[in-house]
């Protein structure tokens, strides 16, 4: 049997997430404007929705906020090594919730020392074909050894 290599990956930009953020921002503010009531409060809303698609785009589709995740080490025994653009470096476990699709790929993990979970979106996109594969392939394989182990 071959012994796996740790994993790094770069996060780059995604389009598809953008165009995703893009529609769904732009779908909620069109019903909240729609809705009943004081045009006043309808429109706070509506400038709280956009305010939250910039956010959400600068962190998730463009990756160019300070605590965005620009990139991932993954070693076959599930430990995991974030990267954040500010140069911040996150160690930790994944974790069994993680999801792995062909269109999209959730990783969930624990920061050491922490209780609370971070999970990362990871689209087609943001990544080289051959480098997704491989992060897929990585996490099914330490997602069943942790479920036939803990059998």
């Amino acid at each position: 049997m071959k012994v796996v290599r740790a994993l790094r990956v770069s996060l780059g930009p995604s389009r598809l997430a953008a165009g995703l953020i893009c529609i769904t921002c732009l779908a909620t503010a069109a019903l909240v404007a729609w809705l009943p009531g004081a045009a006043v409060l309808r429109g706070g809303f509506v400038i709280g929705i956009g305010a939250y698609a910039i956010v959400t785009l600068r962190h998730w589709a463009t990756r160019s906020a300070s605590h965005a995740v620009i990139g991932i080490e993954l070693d076959a025994d599930r430990v995991v090594c974030l990267t954040e653009r500010a140069g911040r470096r996150i160690e930790g476990l994944v974790q069994p919730d993680s999801y792995v699709g062909a269109l999209v790929t959730t990783l969930v993990m624990r920061p050491e020392g922490k209780r609370r979970l971070r999970t990362i979106a990871i689209l087609p996109d943001m990544l080289p074909a051959d480098d997704f594969r491989r992060l897929r392939l990585l996490l099914r394989l330490g997602r069943a050894a942790t479920t036939t182990a803990d059998s």
